[in-house]
């Protein structure tokens, strides 16, 4: 199709010959053949070159459809290949979407990539980590209390930033006004804390921490999200001990107030199955990981 096409844009096997760096005897014989095995006589023989029949004409309007179609094709398994186009499927929590430098990530990975389409999934770390070895997920992002030991050997991660475990309570709270407190001074006050059976690993690290400064909560409700837990705080149920690195834009009745004596620190990491060789996952592992600290410093 390529060699027919260049015949009938130069309307000379010479010159279409020159141009296709091909012999045009090689390139007479091509189209010789063509012209068998559709039956139909392609070009007219003039003394000085040649020119399209009837024929010839209608049929180099479909072959310029096909090879714009065969290019297009190309191209894009190309980009496929080297990871500039396909879609990841990428798992975050409520919480953790609110760290700044997860959406300055997400953006510029959008905006850098514009032919990888990033379907986000709002799950919590346990379920992403689930589908991450089921494969239904490309990537999550969790904290790393969430992980296991045995997760290494099938989940590879990249360290992405870091939360800071702080009080959260009504703005019409005693302690909302202050810099700071203490554990102490929590020991009475009704206290919200997360589901066990949702976040085990996260759960342990806060009760470890907690039983460390020497004062254990009075946990009235254990909450299955993050949401639940700031919504019954925003409506004055009791505290909750949240983890982020920055304002709650979202729940307005909120004050975050940090705890001096209770240093607890959870990583935010992205994870990926560790068998996983996709360009566009490696791409954005890159972007991610880059991005959180052009973030911090931007």
């Amino acid at each position: 199709m390529r060699y027919f096409r260049a015949v009938a844009r130069e309307e000379h096997f010479g010159r279409a010959s020159a141009s296709l760096r091909i012999a045009q005897p090689a390139l007479t014989r091509q189209i010789r053949d063509l012209e068998t095995e559709l039956g139909v006589e392609l070009f007219e023989r003039l003394p000085r070159g040649v020119r399209l029949s009837d024929a010839g004409g209608v049929f180099l309007e479909d072959v310029e459809e096909i090879l714009a179609q065969v290019d297009r094709a190309a191209d894009r398994a190309k980009k496929l290949g080297s990871g500039h186009l396909g879609t990841i499927r990428v798992g975050l929590s409520e919480i953790i979407s609110q760290h700044e430098f997860i959406s300055y990530g997400l953006l510029h990975f959008r905006e850098s990539e514009p032919g990888v389409a990033l379907d986000l999934r709002s799950m919590g770390s346990a379920a992403q980590i689930s589908a991450l070895k089921e494969g239904s997920l490309d990537a999550g992002i969790v904290y790393d209390a969430h992980l296991e030991e045995r997760d290494a050997e099938v989940l590879d991660r990249a360290a992405l930033g870091m939360g800071e475990t702080m009080l959260a309570v009504h703005r019409n709270h005693p302690l909302a006004g202050r810099k700071s407190v203490a554990m102490a001074e929590l020991a009475d006050e009704p206290a919200l804390w997360p589901e066990r059976r949702a976040a085990p690993g996260y759960f342990a690290r806060l009760m470890a921490a907690c039983l460390e400064s020497g004062t254990v909560p009075r946990v009235v409700q254990e909450c299955t999200t993050n949401s639940i837990l700031l919504s019954l705080v925003a409506v004055g149920m009791g505290i909750g001990f949240v983890t982020v690195t920055g304002p709650l834009p979202a729940a307005q009745n909120i004050v975050l107030v940090p705890i001096r004596d209770l240093d607890l620190k959870f990583k935010v990491l992205l994870v990926w199955r560790r068998r996983d060789h996709s360009a566009a996952l490696r791409h954005f592992v890159e972007t991610m990981s880059r991005n959180e600290s052009l973030s911090q410093t931007g």
